[in-house]
């Protein structure tokens, strides 16, 4: 599912009318509808409810006029406070007021009509409260008396329905504008906004519904829109088939560089997550202990081991043999820093031209030398997450936190792929980008990760371009922890390989 930025919204509106002649009069009545629709999906019986309906003077508040005037076909208990200036009011909207003032709707102007004082108790008393405060082209910070009913309503209101999104989000970073509401249910129309799923906005957003409105097709699916949601097809669609005439060597191998005597885990986790996503052969190149963890815990990985602490140079004429039979690498889960393991680092990155997955410590060795990846030969998935990323651009954590565009920029540059770990993972090669919604606050937790890239690795070494891998490999991810069946966060990060089998028949569930 694509995802749009509020300038691709408005061109989408602005091509919806004069292209396709559909008036954003209509598209307003049928917004208002689908939010009053989503309302009865999810509280049943509205005759028994009462509602509030918060517009503002633009055209969200011309949805929020048609929500008003159609719930008063359910029940007499629907008021309407407009916050705002009725001579600002779009032609739409304007049209919207004196429709529902022709039907003896109850309309009152705040600081008109109603004091705040009063707004406090009606958002107390009324079962819901509809906000249509602000859409897409809110500009600047939140203030004055618009910031003062935001906080009435997250303070009191009961229950919440945003129209399109919370009024005060940023619709292209899903910040906080000053103020913003806190939604229950959100009804947004045509495709969800980047708002909905970054955060803070995607716990703002609460339940999110996409309603189609009529926007025709043609431009809801155009190939100018790069964003795109992870979705359960979509992984289904990108997932390596298998064959009953097939062998071992059919479903790919993969080269795990990883651990050292401080981190051996990192190794195994990594090993066997890429045998758990299908892989038909792993081999781990690693340091003692890990050679005899990895054995024990799984007798299959075929196992190279060092009689050292940590990579050095004197590793690489090893690696570069065992990589000769290997289809991707992975590299860096538990590999240590060091002035040797950099150089280590460094070396193989310049002469394997094999697809290659570079992960925590790995990241960590090159933070200093990006320029390094300029001489990568063969294609390169970086998967950092906040803190690392933020060690490769040297930019503070805020401040590439949930930031796309960055990711993309980055991408872009060096040529690679970059997944920026979090509770929306972005993956993005600098022309396409993907946001994995799917996981849970179990995944916060050492060795999340190492799972994850050995995932990516399994499924690279079966055909997968390195971007499909990734974007798969971090739903997968996600859902696997999702179906852990006690309590979020008591699972061990070793429990989380053996839902990875459960999560993929998941996938493959048809209907």
């Amino acid at each position: 599912m694509k995802v749009l930025t509020a300038h691709q919204m408005k061109e989408i509106d602005r091509l919806t009318s004069e292209r396709f002649l559909i008036s954003p009069e209509i598209l307003m009545e049928r917004a208002g509808l689908s939010v009053v629709l989503a309302l009865q999906s999810e509280l049943k019986d509205l005759s028994k409810k009462s509602f509030l309906v918060l517009c503002g003077h633009g055209n969200n508040g011309g949805d929020g006029l048609v929500v008003a005037r159609i719930l008063h076909q359910y029940t007499d208990e629907v008021v309407t406070v407009v916050v705002g200036d009725k001579t600002k009011m779009s032609s739409e909207t304007l049209a919207n007021f004196k429709r529902l003032k022709a039907i003896g709707g109850i309309i009152k102007f705040l600081n008109e009509d109603l004091s705040l004082d009063e707004l406090v108790q009606m958002v107390k008393n009324y079962d819901v409260v509809i906000d249509a405060l602000l859409g897409i082209g809110i500009k600047g910070s939140v203030q004055g008396i618009l910031a003062q009913v935001i906080d009435v309503v997250n303070l009191y209101a009961r229950y919440v329905v945003s129209v399109d999104l919370p009024s005060g989000l940023d619709t292209d970073t899903g910040k906080v504008l000053g103020k913003a509401i806190k939604a229950d249910l959100t009804v947004t129309f045509g495709l969800p906004k980047l708002c909905h799923i970054l955060f803070p906005g995607r716990e703002l957003t609460g339940i999110l519904k996409v309603a189609d409105i009529g926007i025709p097709k043609i431009l809801l699916n155009a190939d100018e829109i790069k964003r795109n949601i992870v979705t359960k097809d979509l992984v289904l669609s990108s997932l390596p088939k298998r064959i009953k005439d097939s062998h071992k060597g059919s479903y790919g191998k993969v080269l795990v560089i990883a651990g050292s005597k401080n981190y051996p885990g990192a190794a195994v986790l990594t090993s066997i997550a890429a045998y758990r996503v299908g892989s038909g052969y792993v081999q781990l190149v690693t340091c003692k202990p890990a050679d005899e963890i990895a054995l024990v815990r799984e007798p299959s990985l075929i196992v190279r081991g060092f009689e050292q602490e940590f990579f050095t140079p004197s590793c690489l004429p090893t690696v570069f043999e065992v990589a000769k039979n290997s289809k991707v690498v992975v590299l860096g889960p538990g590999l240590t820093q060091s002035d040797q393991t950099r150089e280590f680092v460094l070396q193989l990155l310049k002469e394997l031209d094999l697809p290659m997955i570079i992960d925590a410590d790995g990241l960590n060795n090159i933070a200093e030398n990006l320029d390094v990846l300029f001489q990568r030969k063969g294609p390169t998935l970086l998967t950092p997450h906040f803190g690392e990323f933020a060690r490769l651009v040297k930019l503070p954590i805020e401040a590439v936190k949930y930031n796309y565009s960055l990711v993309e920029e980055f991408s872009k540059k060096y040529g690679v792929i970059t997944l920026l770990k979090g509770a929306t993972t972005i993956i993005s090669n600098g022309e396409s980008t993907y946001f994995n919604l799917m996981g849970n606050t179990s995944l916060a937790k050492a060795g999340s990760g190492d799972v994850l890239a050995g995932m990516i690795g399994g499924l690279a070494a079966q055909g997968l371009d390195l971007l499909s891998a990734a974007f798969c490999g971090a739903y997968l991810h996600g859902l696997a922890a999702e179906m852990y069946n006690l309590k979020e966060g008591t699972m061990l990060t070793s429990e989380l390989l053996d839902l990875i089998p459960k999560a993929m028949e998941e996938v493959c569930k048809v209907g």
